[in-house]
């Protein structure tokens, strides 16, 4: 069973070294946005990378889906006014989100999947969010010993991971070891056909 998240740990999610591990950017660059699109942060903690995207997208939209309401409190707090007319944090406890089918262009998991990858409803929710063509991208701690992160016996190989995202019907697009893209962090993109 996935370990859940503990929110006593949410400093640990704007760590200095962690966002130098794991840039802001590069989460922004593999999602291949135009600025235009919906996109779904599930699971966005905090909102370090949830901002990011949302700076990205000026004339788009960002739904920010946090199950713990600490961390969806630190998300809130981060925004601007101009940011607030295009970021909607939902809070959930049951992995749904609401809205229509396909309303995502983009999801993304950014050190998620290793907490979620044994529940079924929350992956569905995922692929039901986005669109036909749209893109699934993750970004999770490796099964690499590495200075940061949690434990290597608490999170998913590549292999794992991409087994993942074909039980969820998605087809890989490029996947990456930690220590090739990232240096702690497995990388997978994948489309809904």
């Amino acid at each position: 069973m996935a370990d859940d998240f503990h929110p006593e740990h949410a400093e640990r999610l704007e760590d200095p070294s962690r966002l130098a591990a794991l840039p802001q950017a590069a989460i922004v660059d593999l999602l291949r946005l135009h600025g235009d699109e919906t996109v779904v942060d599930y699971g966005a903690g905090t909102g370090v990378y949830t901002v990011a995207v949302a700076e990205a997208v000026p004339n788009g939209r960002v739904i920010a889906v946090e199950a713990l309401p600490r961390l969806a409190e630190m998300l809130r707090a981060k925004l601007t006014p101009e940011l607030a007319q295009r970021l909607e944090v939902v809070e959930t406890d049951a992995n749904t989100v609401p809205g229509p089918d396909g309303v995502a262009d983009r999801v993304v998991m950014v050190d998620v999947l290793h907490h979620l990858y044994d529940q079924p409803e929350a992956l569905a929710e995922v692929t039901r969010l986005l669109r036909p063509g749209g893109l699934f991208v993750v970004a999770d701690w490796g099964d690499k010993e590495r200075p940061i992160g949690p434990p290597v016996g608490h999170v998913l190989g590549l292999a794992a991971a991409l087994d993942v995202i074909a039980a969820m019907g998605l087809e890989e697009v490029e996947s990456h070891e930690p220590g090739t893209l990232l240096p702690n962090h497995l990388v997978i993109v994948a489309a809904k056909s």
